[in-house]
């Protein structure tokens, strides 16, 4: 299987352009390739691919970055029952605009493109999705606690409710959930 996905980068299609760049970004960027044991291009590629892929719509719809540290601290003062309805009440509304912006299409495949770009993007926890016949299962873990837990059970069933109207199926332990849904 890696040597498919190998193949499959090889096979994108690239193009050659020039930037003239600060000279002390230039430094940071060298350096953080060298930390990252990747060439500069490639370093480059991935910045560009992050914004093109996710920076400029989190933008154009106002998101804020909170810390892991913030948002624990956030779930530590609520209740579950208020955790519940703020998790209800964020994944029934943006996400489904969200994925209509950027995908114009509700579908299996785009609600789960954008689960995964959520979760790697705004460091919620490790995202892990599979096909399984008829189903997908998305299964996360995270350093939330019970709390992290009951915040995200409840987020992710109101996005498969609100963007594709049917019932995913739930399962949460203190630091993983796990959601299955019909594809």
């Amino acid at each position: 299987m890696q040597s498919f996905a190998l193949i499959m980068d090889l096979a994108k299609k690239s193009s050659t352009i020039t930037f003239r760049i600060d000279e002390k970004y230039e430094k940071d960027l060298r350096s953080e390739a060298e930390e990252k044991r990747i060439s500069l291009n490639a370093l480059a590629n991935q910045i560009f691919g992050e914004h093109v892929e996710f920076d400029k719509f989190m933008k154009k719809f106002g998101m804020v970055e909170m810390s892991k540290g913030s948002f624990k601290e956030l779930l530590d003062i609520l209740d579950e029952k208020n955790i519940i309805n703020f998790a209800k009440t964020i994944g029934s509304k943006e996400p489904k605009d969200f994925i209509l912006f950027k995908w114009t299409d509700l579908s299996p495949s785009t609600v789960s493109e954008f689960i995964r770009m959520y979760f790697e993007h705004c460091g919620y926890g490790m995202c892990h999705i599979k096909q399984e016949n008829d189903s997908i299962i998305v299964s996360i873990h995270h350093e939330f606690g019970k709390k992290g837990s009951v915040f995200l059970k409840a987020f992710l069933e109101a996005i498969i409710q609100s963007t594709l109207d049917i019932e995913g199926i739930a399962v949460a332990t203190q630091n993983s959930v796990s959601l299955k849904f019909t594809n």
